[in-house]
């Protein structure tokens, strides 16, 4: 993964989810009355107007190319001092020392850590990091059993039109997959043309990432062997019950 070309970028891609992801976060955040750690920060698009919001968050990356962008965000959108710390470590085995009354994995990040392993070393982490009493909140999407079938992987689809926030642009987001159902993993390609005035192409990126996808079933066996207990799922960040037809998975966790 090009964490490089992701920094550049990651605003745009993630612009296909609209504010109600980041709302329901910075909710989540209000509730708690912080502090808040959020692993896999990225560029600071949730913990920027969490921290705006009068909360106190540490975040965490791996990546430094991400962590530059947030910073030149949080001081653009003039984030008081000292409410926003960033850090780069490892999901799976950073210590912070601290304890936090809520901790959050947004964005699928948990799905990053592409084996099962380390999937759970980051359940294990954030739980570590709980205040008595705290909550942990994280998302992953539903596999689509046709996105799944052997042919659905050949070439790029349309994703989403989406205005780059950094200049205003037009951008077409197209996406391929290539699914190994076997282990679980997708490599994922992510193609954005950016369009002039004139509707013409001015840029083409493509942005490569590995995750590991989890059914739902595997989310719930995975979150209780973390010595975690679920006391919420949505199926969506407007808190919509989960149910067979959801496409998103929203759990909501304490210390079992």
């Amino acid at each position: 993964m090009n964490y490089e070309a992701w920094a550049e970028w990651y605003d745009v891609v993630y612009a296909t989810e609209g504010p109600v992801e980041v709302n329901f976060y910075v909710d989540l955040a209000r509730q708690s009355h912080g502090p808040v750690l959020e692993i896999g920060v990225g560029t600071g698009r949730i913990a920027i107007p969490t921290a705006r919001a009068g909360i106190d968050v540490v975040g965490v990356d791996i990546a430094s190319a991400m962590l530059d962008t947030a910073r030149r965000k949080s001081a653009k959108a003039r984030v008081r001092q000292g409410r926003l710390e960033l850090v780069q470590a490892d999901m799976r085995k950073f210590d912070l020392g601290r304890k936090f009354r809520l901790v959050t994995i947004p964005a699928r990040t948990l799905l990053l850590a592409d084996d099962i392993e380390s999937q759970r070393a980051t359940l294990v982490n954030a739980k570590r990091h709980l205040a008595r009493g705290g909550r942990l909140a994280f998302n992953v999407f539903v596999p689509d059993p046709h996105l799944l079938a052997p042919d659905s992987d050949r070439t790029p689809f349309f994703w989403e039109e989406v205005v780059n926030p950094a200049n205003g642009r037009r951008c077409i987001l197209w996406a391929l997959n290539r699914f190994d159902t076997v282990r679980q993993t997708n490599d994922g390609l992510q193609i954005i043309e950016e369009l002039d005035e004139r509707n013409e192409v001015v840029r083409k990126v493509y942005l490569d990432v590995r995750i590991r996808y989890l059914h739902p079933t595997e989310v719930r066996l995975l979150v209780e062997s973390c010595e975690l207990k679920l006391v919420d799922v949505f199926g969506g960040f407007d808190r919509v019950p989960f149910d067979e037809h959801s496409p998103e998975m929203i759990c909501i966790c304490r210390a079992a």
